[in-house]
């Protein structure tokens, strides 16, 4: 009972850490296919948001108009590296089943998303909506 209590004590005397923006990372973005967790479409279906296992979030930006890529629950990568450890880059491919055949995006750049990204496409979702 009494470790229970010092367990309390202790959990309860730990300061609160304020919420801070979080730096952006100096390394250029290394998104390796193996870790990818999750994605999520950006509206206007130029770019796509991919989560890592790490919880890091990269932006993908296309070259072109990725059409339906909101309607997909799956997607691949087509990958000129050499295995799932090497990291997605610039000319690759996103790859996604679609009924006419197989739909590809390629890559243009990979970067870091950020906080003043995710405002700017809720600023781009809403306008998008007022129309």
């Amino acid at each position: 009972m009494i470790r229970y209590l010092f367990l309390v004590a202790a959990l309860v005397s730990v300061p609160a850490v304020a919420q801070t923006t979080v730096p952006k990372p100096t390394a250029p973005p290394c998104l390796r296919q193996a870790n990818i967790y999750d994605f999520k479409p950006v509206p206007g279906n130029r770019s796509l948001i991919v989560i890592a296992r790490a919880r890091q979030r990269y932006r993908l930006n296309f070259i072109g108009i990725c059409n339906n890529l909101q309607y997909h629950l799956s997607v691949g990568f087509k990958t000129f590296g050499a295995g799932g450890l090497s990291c997605v880059a610039k000319g690759d491919s996103v790859i996604m089943r679609d009924v006419v055949g197989p739909n590809q995006c390629i890559i243009k750049n990979i970067q870091y998303q950020t906080v003043a990204l995710d405002q700017s496409d809720a600023a781009a979702a809403a306008a998008a909506k007022q129309r």
